[in-house]
């Protein structure tokens, strides 16, 4: 495909071993040729740093890449914009080290986003791979392959408010915004709700009908692991998000929207036994004028801090 600019593929790893290999062969066969690939491994304690480098030492070399090994974990979100800040690249994917791109992902996504200049990213469907081995798509399909559900760009924003409707590992971002933007905060443990909300207030964000990514679920993921009993790293995040869109609302549908997900999370989070952010999430909805039955049943169960995590566990498990 002719070059509509030069796209970077950041890849970052963690205890991928098993599938980092088909992860970097994937950009390899992109059908989009003008790209640079930055592998981050962030303090692996398997073999992946050893795969990255088998997997260097036998590459085409037709497209520049280049490595970082850390011997420590490090923030994600820190680590991630360190690394873009040495890139130059006009396009950004943020690839995980267990997904897998489709060889047009990058040009179909790119060839979206060139038709719009302001728009910030581009997203796509996605297949799920669970650990038993059964696919799904992300967004719902008939058996012609039709979304079932259609995609309103105009209100994304405040969907995006309501429920998660992205599937972050298909994004590609215009990275002039991104940049402009300043990355991903890096005072946040997760990066893809704070990222999208951001940007789809302030942007155009554009949907490439295809699927793009073979994405993961297993029980090392870090969407596997939002609500961890007790000590959910991923929560006090989200709070910190909620709290963010708040300021960034500029109508009332918009706080309803807000308020619909403070109670979702507020549900999981007393599920899983994290009062702290509980009682954060049951100010929020406060702010937010919520009422009702429901919010009354959850704030007793904070005040009591009645603990049914062993339940969560069994139940979404």
């Amino acid at each position: 495909m002719e070059s509509l600019g030069k796209v970077t593929v950041i890849c970052t790893a963690f205890n991928h071993e098993d599938w980092i290999w088909e992860a970097l062969e994937s950009v390899a066969m992109q059908d989009y040729h003008d790209k640079e690939l930055v592998i981050v491994d962030n303090g692996s304690s398997d073999r992946t740093a050893e795969r990255i480098k088998d997997w260097v030492s036998q590459y085409s070399g037709l497209f520049p890449v280049k490595t970082y090994f850390f011997e420590d974990t490090r923030p994600y979100c820190q680590t991630f914009n360190e690394v873009f800040a040495e890139t130059n690249g006009d396009y950004l994917v943020d690839l995980s080290g267990d997904d897998v791109l489709y060889p047009d992902h990058l040009s179909l996504s790119i060839a979206q986003l060139s038709q719009d200049t302001e728009a910030a990213f581009s997203f796509s469907d996605a297949y799920l791979l669970e650990s038993s081995g059964s696919i799904t798509t992300f967004y719902k399909r008939n058996t012609f392959g039709e979304l079932r559900e259609k995609l309103h760009m105009g209100t994304i924003y405040e969907t995006l408010l309501r429920r998660s409707i992205i599937c972050a590992a298909t994004m590609v971002f215009n990275a002039k915004i991104f940049r402009k933007e300043s990355g991903y905060d890096e005072s946040l443990y997760y990066e893809d709700f704070d990222i999208q909300i951001r940007m789809a207030r302030k942007y155009h964000v554009v949907f490439s009908d295809h699927v793009g990514v073979l994405k993961r679920e297993h029980e090392e993921s870090m969407s596997a692991n939002q609500y961890q009993r007790y000590f959910s790293k991923m929560l006090p995040s989200t709070v910190k998000v909620c709290e963010k869109a708040l300021e960034l609302n500029q109508s009332q549908d918009e706080n309803k929207a807000l308020l619909e997900r403070v109670l979702f999370e507020l549900k999981h989070a007393l599920w899983s036994a994290n009062f702290s952010a509980a009682d954060q999430l049951i100010q929020m909805a406060e702010r937010l004028h919520g009422k009702g039955l429901k919010l009354k049943l959850y704030k007793a169960w904070a005040k009591f801090k009645l603990d049914i995590s062993w339940l969560y566990v069994s139940v979404t498990s």
